[in-house]
C-alpha cells in the first residue's frame, strides 16, 4: 500500500469516542473486536507514514472498500474511520462499515478488561537531603495505619532504610538518608499482561505527584510495579526489595528515630478524582510534579519554568497575564480582606511567576540558579547580594504559591499566603539564606 493512498485529512470519521479505548492497551484489544467483527477479514496493514494508522480489508462482496482506523491525535484519544476505493463504493458502503464499526464498539464495551494485583515500593528522594546533616538527613515520619488512595493502598514498611547517597559537591563522600519505606498495592485492568503494568504505573505515578504535592517531597520508585500472581504474598515483595537495600555497604548508619506519624490530609481522595476528571487539574499536578523534583535538585531555571506552567494550566492559558491574573485572584482571595489591593495582588503575582526570566530559559537557554554555577553553593556575599541564589530562594516562592493555588484547586483549602508574601519582601529587601530554600 503506497502513502498516496491513505485517505485524505477531510475523510475522517470519529467511531470511537475519547478516552474508551484511548490506551494502546484498549486500542490493540478494540482491533481485536474490529478483526472478529468484519465479515471476511481478507487483510489487516499499517501504512508506510504514520505509525497510528491500520487499515483492513473485507472478502465479502458487500465490502470491497478498505477501512482505516487512526488511534488518537494529538488533541484527542478517539478512534477515527475513513475508507478508500473508487467514489461510488465508498458511498455506497460507508452505512455498511459503519455498522460493523457499532458491532465491534458494542462488543469491546461489553468486554471490560480483567483486574490484576500490583505492588510497588515508594522512597522519599535521596537527593533532597543530601546537603544536610546527621539527623536532618532523615525522613521521621511514617503511616500509623494504611491509607487508601484511588485504587491503591499504601503502608509504611515498618523496616528502616539508609540509603547511600553521594554529596552534591563530592562524590566520593557517601552519605546516609534515612527513612521508612511504604509499601504500595493496588489493581490495574489490563487485557495484555504489558497493559496492566502500565495502568499501574500511571496510577502510581499520579499518586507520586499528589504526596509530593501534600508532604512537600519528591516520592520515587524503589521499585517499579511488579505484577501479583493469585497466590503471591506482599510480604515476600517487600523482604525481597529490603535485602536488594540492605546489601549497600555504608561506613555511615543512621539509626532509626521515634518515628513520627506521617499525615495523609482528609481531602487527598478527593484529590484524586479531581485529578481523574479535570484535565486542568492533572496537567497541572504533572507540571508541579516534575517542577519540584527539578527545584530540590537545585535545578531552578528549569523548575521555575515549570511552576509557571503549573498555574497557566489551572487558567487553561498559554497567556502571560492570564496566569497572573490567576495568581493575583488567589492571593486577594486568600489573604484578610484589606491585607492586599488589588494593584498590590497583582504586582506580587508578576513579580513571583518571574516570566522574564522564564522566557530567557525556555526560548534561550539561559541558567539562573545555582545551575549556572554548576551547583556550587553559596560562596560570597555583595551590596548587590548573589543573583543565583536570590533565584533559587524566589523559586521557593514560587513553589509555595504553585503548591497552594493548586491544593485549593483539587478541593483542599486555601492557605493564607502572608509568610509567602513576607518572604517576597525579605528577598526584595536583601534578606538572603545560607542553604537550599526549605520547600513549603
Amino acid at each position: 500500500m503506497h502513502q498516496a493512498e491513505t485517505p485524505d485529512a477531510a475523510s475522517w470519521e470519529q467511531t470511537v469516542p475519547p478516552d474508551v479505548a484511548g490506551t494502546a492497551d484498549q486500542a490493540n484489544w478494540y482491533f481485536n473486536h474490529i478483526r472478529l467483527a468484519i465479515p471476511q477479514l481478507a487483510e489487516q496493514g499499517s501504512a508506510t507514514g504514520p505509525s497510528n494508522v491500520s487499515y483492513f480489508t473485507s472478502a465479502a462482496p458487500e465490502l470491497t472498500t478498505r477501512l482505516w482506523l487512526r488511534v488518537g491525535s494529538d488533541r484527542s484519544t478517539a478512534i477515527t474511520f475513513a475508507l478508500t476505493g473508487p467514489r461510488e463504493k465508498v458511498r455506497e458502503e460507508r452505512p455498511r462499515w459503519r455498522a460493523v464499526l457499532a458491532t465491534a464498539l458494542e462488543t469491546f464495551r461489553a468486554d471490560p478488561a480483567p483486574e490484576h494485583r500490583w505492588a510497588a515500593i515508594l522512597i522519599p528522594k535521596a537527593a533532597q537531603l543530601a546537603r544536610w546533616t546527621g539527623p536532618l538527613r532523615t525522613w521521621p515520619d511514617r503511616l500509623e495505619t494504611p491509607v487508601r488512595v484511588g485504587p491503591m493502598t499504601l503502608t509504611s514498611v515498618q523496616t528502616w532504610v539508609t540509603q547511600p547517597h553521594p554529596h552534591p559537591d563530592d562524590t566520593s563522600i557517601m552519605l546516609g538518608v534515612g527513612y521508612w519505606p511504604l509499601l504500595v498495592t493496588g489493581q490495574a485492568p489490563g487485557y495484555y499482561r504489558a497493559g496492566a503494568l502500565q495502568a499501574a504505573a500511571r496510577d502510581l505515578l499520579r499518586l507520586q505527584w499528589l504526596l509530593t504535592l501534600v508532604t512537600a517531597r519528591t516520592w520515587q520508585r524503589g521499585s517499579q510495579p511488579c505484577r501479583m500472581e493469585p497466590d503471591s504474598d506482599t510480604d515476600d515483595f517487600t523482604t525481597q526489595w529490603l535485602e536488594r537495600m540492605t546489601r549497600w555497604s555504608l561506613r555511615e548508619q543512621l539509626p532509626a528515630p521515634d518515628p513520627m506519624e506521617l499525615n495523609l490530609p482528609g481531602w487527598l481522595q478527593a484529590a484524586w478524582e479531581k485529578s481523574l476528571t479535570s484535565r486542568r487539574c492533572s496537567n497541572a499536578l504533572s507540571a508541579y510534579g516534575r517542577a519540584f523534583e527539578y527545584f530540590t535538585e537545585e535545578a531552578t531555571s528549569d523548575a521555575g519554568a515549570r511552576f509557571a506552567a503549573v498555574i497557566e494550566a489551572i487558567t487553561g492559558t498559554h497567556s502571560h497575564s492570564d496566569a497572573t491574573k490567576t495568581a493575583a485572584q488567589y492571593l486577594l482571595s486568600a489573604t484578610a480582606p484589606g491585607t492586599l489591593t488589588e494593584p498590590e495582588a497583582a504586582q506580587a503575582a508578576e513579580n513571583i511567576l518571574m516570566y522574564s526570566f522564564r522566557h530567557q530559559t525556555v526560548h534561550f537557554g539561559r541558567l539562573h540558579g545555582p545551575e549556572s554555577l554548576g551547583g556550587m553553593g553559596l560562596g560570597m556575599l555583595s551590596a548587590d547580594g548573589d543573583p543565583s541564589r536570590t533565584h533559587h530562594m524566589m523559586t521557593g516562592v514560587l513553589q509555595h504559591l504553585c503548591r497552594d493555588i493548586l491544593i485549593n484547586n483539587l478541593g483542599g483549602p486555601a492557605h493564607a499566603p502572608e509568610g509567602l508574601l513576607q518572604q517576597l519582601d525579605d528577598i526584595g529587601s536583601g534578606w538572603i539564606t545560607i542553604g537550599p530554600p526549605i520547600p513549603k
